[in-house]
């Protein structure tokens, strides 16, 4: 019986300790919504969109604004290789055997030839490109 009511002590929190795990997770969560607060606020103040909100009204379209593409990362195992491609102020995720990005860049005109080894190969205003990364990680 002794041993019984040992494991069922040592199984079970205090409700002391339970109530300071509580007092510690509302104060992490107060502290993050304390923490997103002004890094909107901050975001505001310089007059650039917070994420989530749209900057289409106050962005200038594609065409006014072309920069050279940059192979940003290459990710995945095998077949599965993903490709992330910044380019027009946009960052642009690629998959392996699909030409167009997919997710919020598939609209853009770039499309992927293929990915091999740390290079892909795209399509853009009419022109094939390599682009490569960075054997020593710098941009």
């Amino acid at each position: 019986m002794l041993l019984a009511m040992a494991a069922g002590c040592m199984g079970q929190p205090r409700a002391n300790e339970v109530d300071q795990l509580a007092s510690d997770q509302i104060s992490v969560r107060e502290l993050m919504r304390l923490e997103t607060a002004q890094a909107l606020q901050r975001l505001r103040a310089a007059g650039k969109p917070a994420m989530g909100t749209t900057a289409l009204s106050t962005a200038l379209p594609l065409a006014a604004q072309p920069s050279p593409a940059r192979l940003v990362a290459i990710y995945g195992v095998g077949a599965k290789l993903m490709a992330e491609v910044r380019v027009d102020g946009q960052t642009l995720l690629f998959v392996r055997g699909r030409p167009e990005a997919v997710g919020p860049g598939r609209a853009h005109a770039m499309r992927l030839l293929g990915i091999s080894g740390r290079c892909v190969e795209v399509s853009l205003r009419g022109r094939q490109e390599s682009l490569c990364a960075d054997p020593a990680g710098r941009p």
